[in-house]
């Protein structure tokens, strides 16, 4: 893996945006054409702002989203983002209550439908927690295509959206095609089908005592046999449940169209990747974890993870300085990218080179942590009384690196 040199110059930005504070979420239109400048915006979620759709080109405001809480007060999301089709903007994240605000991409002001996922805030039902992710399938079709979305996969089909949340940490999955009886204007969503987290009752499978006239002794070896198999796969459960306990912090369904949704956590020290074609919702049969992917995560800054284009290899972002290349379909890891004595790895983005007629593909890192003034000056016997007073001495001797930084490294196809 080889790297663009970092010694050179710092790069131009080639777009400013000064949001008014700091921005917790954005998202790009997802048909954006460089070529054609009306495609070119993104969606940016700021602390006490509404949500502004941005030109991509001038940096101004196209258009402003604002969601009310039931107190008729504007209340910024924690997370924002465009369905597959990008006629619809899914706001979430709120903090006053359990809701989704869906507002339409060519109506902007406060008008918007409320998806509920509980009856009221304090409610038993429903997925609890404040909403932290929210990602939709990887769907290829038209805006005009039918209902049943992509042939041969129900999943396909820009409805269904997974659903994550904060502690306590779960992973719903829901179609918004279904509405409440009861409240048309305000769907409860009460319909979801849960993944892994609260009100996932997991009952035991019944030991099977074989007959004495068909198995003898060998029947009950054939028992032990299988009462092993079923604690070994609730032990298997319970590890894919505990990694993910510490709240989800990003969802991503699989780029290869398959039924496979992958979730990262809060100081969870892997990836997960969940088979969804276990939704039957027969308890004793439950949603399956199919693989993890190990990662040094124990810290409470998100750890993105991203694909290549064919969904074929897995970039993740790692505590220990380094982003770790896996090849999906077998778990392990290909390759592992060094970035030296920076900060921990946090952000991950890949873009193919296929269309320049090279092999592979570019790979961005963001590295970065929040840095304290006063850890110097504890370590140096002063406190921060002390340093106050010293004027500009003390700027000199508490002087912090850069916050962060932005690399691009090239990376090799490694599956064809």
């Amino acid at each position: 893996v080889s790297s663009s040199d970092i010694s050179l110059a710092c790069w131009k930005a080639a777009l400013h945006y000064q949001a008014g504070d700091t921005i917790r979420s954005y998202s790009w239109y997802p048909h954006m054409n460089s070529s054609d400048p009306s495609t070119c915006a993104l969606l940016c979620a700021s602390r006490d702002q509404p949500i502004h759709l941005i030109d991509a080109y001038t940096s101004a405001i196209r258009a402003t989203y604002r969601p009310y809480n039931g107190l008729d007060e504007m209340e910024s999301p924690t997370v924002v983002t465009f369905s597959p089709e990008g006629g619809r903007i899914f706001a979430a994240g709120f903090r006053t209550d359990r809701t989704l605000h869906v507002f339409r991409t060519e109506l902007p002001g406060r008008e918007s439908d409320v998806l509920r996922l509980g009856k009221t805030r304090r409610s038993k039902d429903g997925q609890k927690g404040m909403i932290s992710a929210v990602a939709f399938p990887q769907y290829h079709g038209s805006a005009d295509s039918s209902e049943g979305g992509a042939i041969g996969n129900p999943l396909h089909n820009p409805a269904i959206f997974a659903v994550g949340c904060y502690s306590p940490g779960s992973i719903y999955v829901y179609d918004d095609r279904m509405p409440s009886e009861d409240n048309p204007a305000g769907t409860v969503l009460h319909s979801g089908i849960c993944v892994v987290g609260h009100g996932k009752a997991f009952s035991r499978r019944k030991r099977r005592f074989p007959s004495m006239s068909k198995g003898g002794r060998g029947g009950d070896d054939q028992a032990e046999e299988e009462e092993g198999e079923d604690m070994f796969s609730a032990a298997k459960v319970k590890w894919y449940q505990s990694r993910a306990r510490g709240g989800i912090t990003q969802l991503t369904w699989s780029p290869a169209g398959d039924h496979i949704l992958y979730s990262a956590s809060r100081r969870s020290d892997a990836v997960l990747a969940w088979d969804l074609r276990m939704l039957s919702g027969d308890a004793s049969r439950p949603i399956c974890g199919m693989a993890s992917y190990a990662r040094d995560g124990d810290t409470n800054q998100r750890l993105e993870f991203c694909f290549d284009e064919y969904g074929k290899q897995m970039f993740v972002a790692s505590r220990d300085r380094c982003v770790k290349i896996y090849d999906v379909a077998t778990a392990k890891m290909v390759d592992k990218i060094e970035t030296g004595d920076a900060d921990p790895v946090n952000g991950v983005s890949y873009k193919s080179t296929a269309a320049w007629g090279r092999n592979g593909g570019l790979l961005s890192v963001a590295l970065g942590a929040r840095q304290f003034s006063d850890c110097k000056c504890k370590e140096n016997g002063q406190s921060s009384d002390d340093d106050d007073n010293n004027g500009e001495d003390s700027e000199d001797k508490t002087m912090l690196p850069a916050p962060g930084e932005l690399r691009v490294y090239q990376v090799p196809q490694y599956n064809k």
